[in-house]
């Protein structure tokens, strides 16, 4: 069926037409864009009519770097402890969630900020051992760089005092010179590889209740960018079975954590639904837990975080991703990072000339970082929301220089540089796409400080930034990221104007392909719901 949407305020993203108040949906695609009378002209007696009454319309959402199935594992399988304020909340909760799952053999939690309790204290083995004993219990910091595991975890291991970390993790031992729980980087795989695996059955109720949730938001494409094979045969069964209700883009880890055999390459895929053509790297960790790789030490430590690749290793399993025609995404923070990742990918630009590889955060990049991506055609996907949820953690572990040019989305912009906005979920817990541009344009944290004022974003430059930009960064800006004739009906119609920032606005109705995917239940909406209820 033909829907024309009419007396709406459409930001289509589309230089050569930035705005319209009509558009015609033809099956999954865009027909007309415009004025009224000149979408009517496309039009036919068979043609629906909807009227928006003045909502705002902006293309899908796509958020270019996302834990797909993690955000769904927070949802079903694990327990988050992302609002926790306290050691001792943490373990209240981890204590609850023992008691209500008394049949699983292990229990996992992700979400603890330290930076946000009283103490700023890092729990150790001994904090968990003192709710739950009797079976192994892992506790991920929301970076998911660093984790905490508790004595019956360690002992499942094999982990003591004589256990070597793998290049580019740590073990964190004690005063009494044994294992503390703590583990990080490459070093906590030593933990995870002997937890349960998820079958197929959990990985795919954790992407359909993620789906749900992204879809809630406003998201119409998302790209989870580290897949392992297991999880990617699952991507592809989904698809087949016509199960994913957004658009996917998997980027297929390359080497696992804390091993030095590379994965094989995975087979390619193009469909609508999902495509397969990059594969991921790490070069280093995160800030807020101060793992990401610095030159200069994080102040007051002798600490700089610490490479995940070796050089030479990395060079080799990108060329050969590169000659068989898939592109790299590599996760790079820190300043030292930067330059490997960069050092690294002008080699690759030198003998090949393929653009479109990709940078994940760019946290700390130089301005000869920024002048080689531009050249190379290299895209920074970056998550604005960093600097709202975890902007303490930076203004604790960074000096002023380093914080005022951190994660520099002016600079990336000015520079030429094709910019994609995401979230990273769930490292951060919120996933509102107005929540992003907000913390793009203000650059505040949730305490109101400013981080690196210089660095901001316009409304226009960070609406384009998730849309086109991150359409341009999944190189999929032939079928989405604006409102176009030609192009699939991925749209968002939201209560207000994306561009006043209002904290208020609602994510009202999302279409992917002409097929409505969510429907806000307000009553204020009940005139738009019977309507395209009735499609």
């Amino acid at each position: 069926m033909d829907i024309v949407f009419f007396n709406a305020k459409i930001l289509t993203q589309d230089q050569r037409q930035p705005h319209a108040s009509a558009m015609l949906l033809r099956q999954d695609r865009i027909v007309a864009v415009g004025d009224l009378p000149d979408v009517l002209a496309f039009t036919s007696s068979e043609t629906a009519s909807i009227d928006l009454r003045g909502l705002a319309v902006v293309p899908g959402f796509i958020d270019a770097h996302i834990h797909v199935w993690k955000v769904g594992s927070l949802l079903t399988h694990q327990l988050d402890v992302r609002g926790t304020r306290s050691l001792d909340d943490l373990l209240q909760a981890l204590a609850e969630y023992g008691r209500q799952h008394p049949g699983r053999p292990w229990l996992v939690a992700r979400g603890f900020n330290e930076a946000l309790w009283p103490d700023n204290r890092l729990p150790d083995r001994k904090d968990l051992d003192r709710v739950i004993s009797n079976r192994p219990v892992v506790v991920m910091r929301t970076c998911a760089h660093q984790l905490v595991a508790n004595t019956a975890a360690l002992q499942a291991a094999g982990i003591t005092a004589w256990t070597r970390p793998p290049f580019g993790g740590q073990i964190v031992f004690g005063q009494d010179g044994q294992p503390n729980g703590r583990l990080t980087e490459t070093a906590m795989n030593l933990v995870l590889s002997h937890m349960p695996p998820y079958s197929e059955h959990d990985y795919q109720v954790m992407t359909e209740a993620a789906q749900r949730h992204l879809l809630q938001n406003g998201i119409t494409a998302a790209t989870d960018p580290a897949v392992m094979p297991d999880l990617l045969e699952v991507y592809r069964s989904l698809c087949r079975q016509g199960r994913l209700q957004l658009r996917l883009q998997a980027i297929a880890v390359r080497l696992p954590d804390g091993q030095q055999q590379a994965l094989p390459l995975p087979e390619r895929m193009d469909e609508p639904f999902l495509q397969i053509n990059s594969v991921k790297f790490f070069a280093d960790g995160a800030i807020s837990g101060r793992t990401a790789a610095l030159y200069r030490p994080y102040p007051g430590t002798d600490e700089r975080g610490s490479l995940r690749l070796q050089p030479e290793s990395f060079l080799e399993l990108a060329d050969e991703a590169q000659q068989a025609g898939f592109r790299i995404a590599t996760h790079a923070i820190g300043d030292e990072a930067m330059d490997l990742v960069c050092h690294t990918y002008e080699q690759l630009w030198n003998r090949y000339r393929q653009s479109g590889n990709r940078v994940e955060h760019v946290g700390l990049p130089s301005s000869d970082n920024l002048h080689f991506m531009h050249e190379a055609g290299v895209f920074a996907v970056m998550q604005p929301i960093f600097l709202y949820e975890l902007g303490k953690n930076f203004r604790s572990y960074l000096d002023e220089e380093r914080c005022q040019r951190l994660y520099p989305l002016r600079s990336v912009w000015d520079a030429g540089i094709t910019l994609a906005l995401s979230t990273d979920a769930p490292v951060v817990q919120s996933v509102h796409p107005m929540d992003n541009l907000r913390a793009a344009v203000t650059r505040c944290d949730a305490e109101g400080f400013v981080i690196g004022t210089k660095e901001a974003l316009s409304p226009e430059e960070a609406l384009y930034a998730y849309t086109m930009g991150s359409a341009q960064a999944n190189q999929t800006e032939r079928f989405n990221g604006s409102i176009a004739a030609g192009k699939w009906a991925d749209l968002v119609i939201l209560s207000d104007n994306p561009l006043k920032l209002n904290p208020d606005t609602e994510v009202v109705a999302t279409l992917v392909g002409g097929v409505v995917r969510y429907l806000h239940s307000d009553q204020r909406y009940q005139w738009l719901i019977h309507q395209l209820e009735a499609l």
